[in-house]
């Protein structure tokens, strides 16, 4: 007896066979069925679905034969695999590979055999449909060709499973994965809304302090125990301009809570341009005068709009301070407004600054985002004014924006609908 060699591509062969998920499952119609109409067609006693395996031959469908698998040392099929074509034996007794084969010369007798490789759609053999009779015979061409075409339906049974059976791993895995997905984002909401509690928490608990601090510092720079010393004028001033700026981080702080909550809600009313920034530049006059920069501002026509005052006076203050700090001394900030020709209220604000390189320009608006130099650096900031202005601005339907170029200020504008509706508050920052 001479054992068949194993393929070439045996590994590979096998994996497939693996991946199919088909060895030692039960009976189905499809196989066996296709296996009848082979032992018909052929006319032979036995007809076998054999499939390969690293040690054996495993029978998925069988007709005339009780064993369910036999040693892979002793498979026809196992010859079978090693070619494309219909592998025949007419008489196992005249071939001197199967002369003593245990099953031509024991139980069942094989004496004539025929098999069709199981070829997979990426072309691995991974078994055979074969038909056996107990004496020595021949196919005529009809019947040789019925039997690879019923050989190609079984493969194709067998690529459907593996098919089917890479479907449901992926399904598995892509289940598993969004399970996973889910469980981060239900963590990170989790985190979150620690984190917005303990934000509002301290938040809250460290403005109403401060607030006294501030006020019995300002108590104190204005007078009522008296004249202070110079140093002792000089600390007190040094600790109210850092208690002013931690209430303003603060106020930040609270604002960037409410707009990531979508909690920022927004009072429209009718609002007269040309009042509002001359309530501005009183109110930001003595910062202009101690700087020693001018602040000059133009309304062109009448201009009315609807809008949240207070917030849009956020926005205002917000850029206007920003345009006081960086101008040099003598310097002048500008401030325009005037209806576009869509119908839109737009705000200019001009500085003379150092201004910004354009590579920097994109990142203004994101929260925390403090760009270097060694004069940004000095004038300090919370990193968050223009990340809250956006929103603001973008919750009023409008757009916000900056053209800056080094060495000659920049302008800071946005524009708002004249009597448009605001949106609803939106929870997203740039990051």
């Amino acid at each position: 007896m001479k054992a068949a060699p194993l393929p070439g591509n045996e590994i590979e062969r096998l994996a497939a066979l693996s991946d199919a998920a088909i060895l030692d499952t039960p009976p189905e119609p499809a196989f066996d069925d296709l296996t009848h109409l082979a032992a018909s067609i052929c006319g032979t006693p036995i007809a076998l679905v054999s499939l390969i395996d690293r040690e054996r031959q495993w029978f998925k469908a069988r007709v005339g034969l009780d064993a369910t698998e036999t040693p892979r040392e002793v498979a026809f099929c196992a010859h079978a695999i090693l070619g494309q074509e219909l592998f025949l034996v007419p008489d196992a007794y005249e071939d001197e590979r199967f002369a003593d084969n245990p099953l031509v010369t024991g139980a069942p007798n094989v004496r004539f055999y025929a098999g069709a490789p199981l070829a997979t759609s990426d072309g691995h053999n991974l078994g055979t449909l074969c038909v056996i009779d107990h004496g020595p015979r021949k196919l005529d061409e009809a019947q040789r060709s019925a039997l690879s075409a019923l050989a190609r339906q079984v493969a194709a049974q067998i690529d459907l499973r593996r098919a089917n059976g890479r479907l449901v791993k992926l399904n598995g895995e892509l289940v598993a994965r969004a399970r996973e997905a889910q469980a981060v984002i239900e963590q990170r909401k989790a985190i979150e809304r620690l984190k917005d509690e303990f934000v509002s928490t301290v938040s809250h608990e460290l403005r109403t302090p401060l607030t006294s601090i501030r006020g019995a510092l300002g108590l104190l720079e204005g007078g009522v125990l008296g004249r202070l010393p110079d140093e002792a004028m000089e600390l007190v001033q040094i600790a109210r301009t850092n208690t002013d700026r931690l209430v303003r981080l603060i106020n930040d702080i609270l604002d960037l809570e409410k707009i990531e909550a979508g909690k920022l809600e927004l009072s429209p009313k009718h609002v007269d341009a040309r009042r509002l920034i001359s309530s501005l530049v009183e109110s930001l006059s003595p910062v202009a005068a101690e700087a020693k920069v001018e602040l000059w501002a133009d309304v062109r026509g009448e201009v009315e709009l609807v809008v949240d005052e207070d917030r849009i006076a956020q926005v205002l203050t917000n850029l206007m301070s920003n345009a006081l700090k960086f101008s040099p001394s003598e310097a002048r900030v500008e401030l325009g407004v005037e209806v576009t020709a869509a119908g839109r209220v737009r705000f200019d604000v001009r500085d003379r600054g150092p201004g910004i390189a354009e590579a920097d320009l994109a990142r203004l608006f994101n929260r925390f985002e403090q760009l270097d130099g060694e004069h940004r650096r000095k004038v300090g900031g919370t990193g968050l004014g223009l990340a809250i202005s956006k929103a603001i601005v973008e919750q009023h339907g409008g757009t916000i924006g900056v053209t800056s170029k080094l060495g000659q200020g920049s302008t800071f504008w946005f524009e708002v609908p004249q009597c448009g509706a605001p949106r609803e508050a939106s929870p997203r920052f740039e990051t």
